[in-house]
């Protein structure tokens, strides 16, 4: 039977619909559940509509970071759209280009750490975590990785062995080859010291808990980098939603005093309108791993001519002083407005805390941060998640152009489903009683 097409007037509902007949059935029906049939027409900024025109959001979610500096950044749009009517396209993969030299050089006078000096250019986060773990079995002659256990680092190739959590993780799905440990508490220096054997080529860690976005303390995260050093496995930040201005710092590996052997950016280095990604690293793991050997690493389109040039204009926008001063001037203003309303909901909401522009809303329950993702929903916010660890928290990751009257609309919207989930929650109560 031919299935008919997609009319260019379909609702929500009818794409929601489609998708659960013939297409990713468990995404469209997980949000379905959540509260969220939303699909996107228009965007702009921090704000997007359904594709019926009638309901506008505050993106809390931005893909994990995609749309970090916001949807459609005029400066990074700008310069996507002369890159092509420059005449460029992707180029050839074989041809070296002036635009990748740019984007490295940039990104060694960015890094946090001189020592990261060198740098490839993929397509996105996943397969940068898929190359800097190959590059650690090369270098260090081992084969086995230490991760968080809740963190996430993607889900293909190795990516998706050292993204072990139960909700997210595919390991078990694939049947893919057991080449990780996994730490089950962030921030557990004795079971690190535990599981950093003479296996490990390399322990990969994101500055904060991606379950409950609480930052990694300057304890843990130092001790780490020592004990890799002392122990010949290598130490990998994962700044894929962290860096880029996220905790008002280009990246959040300059509030610790460490130096990491390799670096992992994404996601926002497209600015949500070309894929880019890039691994930062030692001279000495480049040399290594990309110039000792002639086909060392091939991509068709990673660090072509238009994703370098998008990248280049991100990591402009990102390092200004603007930007990041917004990111600490609004983050703090946020985290001031949501804490009032906790205040007002202390049988709900219990504290709030951030890392830059990472919030989380502690509430209750986990039942409780299900029902607020709803109505905040219907209120205009989308947000990122809720945790699916302790402590139960409701994940707000809005742009870093966030302005004040946004982040009190933010705020006050929480007030409004909070009041909703109470008057909910108030006769289920009583009837228990």
């Amino acid at each position: 039977m031919t299935t008919p097409p997609i009319s260019p007037a379909a609702t929500s509902a009818e794409i929601f619909n489609a998708f659960i007949e013939r297409s990713w059935r468990s995404n469209a029906e997980r949000q379905r559940a959540k509260g969220a049939e939303f699909v996107i027409g228009k965007r702009e900024g921090v704000y997007i509509w359904d594709v019926e025109g009638k309901r506008r959001l505050i993106d809390c979610g931005v893909g994990g970071g995609v749309h970090g500096l916001g949807h459609r950044h005029p400066e990074v749009l700008k310069a996507l759209q002369q890159a092509l009517n420059d005449g460029r396209d992707t180029g050839l993969w074989s041809v070296p280009n002036s635009e990748y030299l740019k984007l490295q050089d940039q990104l060694a006078a960015l890094a946090p750490k001189p020592s990261l000096n060198r740098s490839v250019i993929t397509l996105c986060s996943t397969l940068s975590v898929d190359l800097a773990t190959m590059f650690a079995f090369r270098v260090t002659k081992r084969r086995r990785m230490l991760a968080y256990r809740h963190g996430y680092h993607g889900h293909t190739g190795f990516a998706a062995t050292v993204t072990g959590s139960p909700e997210e993780g595919v390991i078990d799905h694939y049947n893919l080859p057991g080449c990780a440990t996994f730490l089950e508490r962030f921030g557990g220096i004795a079971e690190l010291d535990r599981l950093l054997t003479s296996e490990i080529a390399a322990f990969i860690i994101e500055p904060m808990d991606y379950e409950t976005f609480r930052p990694a303390s300057k304890d843990f995260f130092e001790t780490a980098a020592r004990l890799c050093a002392e122990r010949g496995a290598l130490f990998i930040i994962d700044e894929t939603r962290t860096g880029l201005g996220r905790t008002g710092a280009l990246w959040a590996t300059e509030q610790y005093d460490v130096e990491p052997d390799m670096m992992i950016t994404g996601k926002g280095l497209s600015g949500g309108l070309y894929p880019a990604s890039a691994v930062l690293m030692r001279e000495s793991i480049y040399e290594e791993c990309m110039n000792q050997h002639r086909f060392a690493y091939i991509s068709s389109l990673g660090g072509n001519e238009i994703s370098c040039i998008v990248a280049a204009k991100v990591l402009d926008v990102a390092s200004s002083p603007e930007l990041l001063a917004n990111v600490r001037r609004v983050a703090a203003l946020l985290k001031q407005r949501l804490e009032a309303v906790c205040q007002r909901r202390p049988d709900m909401l219990t504290a709030v805390s951030s890392f830059g522009l990472a919030v989380s809303v502690e509430v209750a329950s986990r039942e409780i941060g299900r029902a607020l993702y709803r109505e905040i929903f219907a209120e205009g916010v989308f947000c990122h998640s809720v945790a699916e660890i302790d402590p139960p928290s409701l994940k707000l990751f809005p742009p870093l152009i966030l302005s004040d009257a946004e982040a009190t609309e933010i705020a006050e919207a929480l007030d409004r489903a909070a009041h909703r989930v109470g008057r909910a929650v108030r006769p289920l109560a009583m009837n228990a009683v």
